[in-house]
C-alpha cells in the first residue's frame, strides 16, 4: 500500500470490527478510502471518500457559521475532475490484510497526485487524531477507532517473531 492511494476494504474488516458507526462497505465496492499513514504506529488510516459533496459543503458552512474549525471534512477536486468529500472525522485504522485492492479509475490506480491536497489532508488528519487521542468526541455517532487500533496493534505484535527466534 502507498500513502495517498485510494483503496477498497474487505468486508472481513467490518466483520472483525463490528462498530456500528464505521462507514461500512457496500459489497466491497463502496465507499473507497484514501490512505493516510500514521507514522507513530505504522498502521494505515483510511479516510472514507464521498461523492455527496453538497451535503458536506453544507456541514462545513454550518461549522464556519458557528466559528468551529472545519478539519472534520475536506472537499477537493480530484484528478478525475470530480469533487469529493474526504470524511476525516470517520477515518479508521487498518493493516494490509484488510485491503481488498486499489480503487481503479478506468484501468489505472487512482491516487491523490496533488502535493498541496495531500499536505492539507495530512494536517487535518493529524489534528483529528490528536483530538481523538485526547478523548474528544467529534460527533455523536463516532466509531471507537482507538479500540480498533489497539486490537490491530495487538494482532500485529502477536504475529511478529523476533529475528533471534526464527
Amino acid at each position: 500500500m502507498i500513502a495517498r492511494g485510494i483503496y477498497k476494504i474487505k468486508d472481513k474488516y467490518f466483520i472483525d470490527f463490528p462498530d456500528p458507526y464505521l462507514k461500512s462497505n457496500s459489497g466491497e465496492n463502496r465507499p473507497c478510502y484514501y490512505c493516510y499513514t500514521a507514522s507513530d504506529t505504522g498502521l494505515f488510516w483510511m479516510i472514507p471518500l464521498s461523492w455527496r459533496v453538497e451535503k458536506y459543503k453544507r456541514v462545513m458552512e454550518q461549522r464556519r457559521e458557528m466559528n468551529k474549525p472545519c478539519d472534520i471534512v475536506h472537499v477537493a477536486r480530484l484528478d478525475n475532475g470530480k469533487e469529493s468529500a474526504f470524511l476525516i472525522q470517520d477515518m479508521f485504522p487498518v493493516t494490509d490484510e484488510y485491503i481488498l485492492g486499489e480503487y481503479l479509475l478506468g484501468n489505472s490506480f487512482f491516487r491523490v497526485t496533488s502535493d498541496a491536497l495531500a499536505k492539507t489532508i495530512a494536517r487535518k488528519a493529524k489534528t483529528i487524531m490528536t483530538l481523538i487521542r485526547k478523548g474528544i468526541r467529534l460527533q455523536e455517532k463516532q466509531p471507537n477507532v482507538l479500540e480498533i487500533e489497539r486490537k490491530l496493534l495487538e494482532n500485529k505484535q502477536a504475529r511478529y517473531t523476533p529475528p533471534s527466534e526464527r
